[in-house]
C-alpha cells in the first residue's frame, strides 16, 4: 500500500476544495508569505537527502548528465506543451481564456511532474519508505488551496491525474528493485534532494530560471552511474 502516494493525493484535494470554498477570502500577502515558507521547506528537504549520498562524484556527475539530456531534447518545453494540449483539448468549448489554461497547465506540472514528487513515488516503490510524500504532502495541500482559491473547481479533479503518474512511477520502480543496491538508492536519493533543493530556489524566486524538469533523467541516470563509478573505483 503506497501510503505517501495516498497521504499526498489526498492532502492536494483537501486543499484544494478548502481553496475552491474560500475563494478569492485568501489575502494576497497570505499566499506570497506561504509561497515562500514553502519554497524554504522543500530546499530543507533537498540538503536532508543529499547528505543520504553514497558517493557524491556519481551524483554529482548524474545530475550533470541528466541536466544536458534534459537542456538537449528540451524535456520541460516538451512537458509544457503537451500538457497545454491535453487542457485544451478538456476545455474545450468552455468560456476559459487563454490566461486560465495556462494556469491551470502550471499546476498540472506543478502536481504531477515535480522533481520532489517523482523522486518520492520512486523511492517508496524502491524502499517502501514514503516520507518524502508524507512531508511533501503538506506543501501540496497549502498549494491546492492557494490555486484552488484563484482557479476554482477544476484543480480538485487534478489529483486524479497526480495518482495515476504517482502509481505509475511506484509499479515500476518496484520491478527493479530486485536489482538495486543499498548504495545505489543512497545515490538516488542525493541526486533527488539536488533537484528538490533547485525546485525550492525556483518556488522562493531565489533562482527562477531553473528548469527543474530538464533535471528528471538524472533520476535514472544515477543508478547506472552509481553501479559503474563503485565497479571502476570500488
Amino acid at each position: 500500500m503506497p501510503i505517501g502516494i495516498t497521504t499526498d493525493v489526498c492532502a492536494t484535494l483537501a486543499g484544494a476544495v478548502v481553496g475552491v470554498l474560500i475563494g478569492s477570502k485568501l489575502p494576497e500577502y497570505i499566499k506570497t508569505a506561504l509561497n515562500n515558507i514553502l519554497g524554504m521547506a522543500a530546499i530543507t528537504m533537498g540538503i536532508v537527502l543529499i547528505m543520504r549520498q553514497n558517493t557524491l562524484s556519481a551524483v554529482v556527475l548524474s545530475v550533470i548528465l541528466g541536466c544536458i539530456i534534459g537542456e538537449v531534447i528540451h524535456l520541460e518545453g516538451l512537458v509544457n506543451k503537451g500538457v497545454t494540449n491535453v487542457v485544451e483539448s478538456l476545455l474545450k468549448g468552455t468560456n476559459a481564456d487563454e490566461a486560465f489554461l495556462i494556469q491551470v497547465s502550471a499546476v498540472v506540472i506543478l502536481f504531477c511532474f515535480g522533481g520532489t514528487g517523482w523522486y518520492g513515488a520512486l523511492n517508496e516503490g524502491l524502499t517502501g519508505d514514503g516520507s518524502i510524500l508524507i512531508t511533501k504532502s503538506i506543501l501540496d495541500c497549502v498549494t491546492a488551496m492557494i490555486f484552488g482559491s484563484l482557479l476554482g473547481k477544476i484543480v480538485p479533479l487534478l489529483c486524479i491525474p497526480q495518482a495515476i503518474v504517482y502509481t505509475c512511477l511506484f509499479l515500476v520502480s518496484g520491478l527493479v528493485q530486485p536489482f538495486i543496491t543499498p548504495e545505489m538508492i543512497a545515490d538516488f536519493s542525493a541526486a533527488g534532494g539536488i533537484i528538490t533543493l533547485c525546485a525550492g530556489l525556483r518556488l522562493t524566486g531565489i533562482k527562477r530560471d531553473i528548469k527543474v524538469l530538464n533535471l528528471l533523467p538524472a533520476l535514472i541516470l544515477v543508478f547506472f552511474v552509481s553501479a559503474g563509478w563503485r565497479a571502476v573505483m570500488g
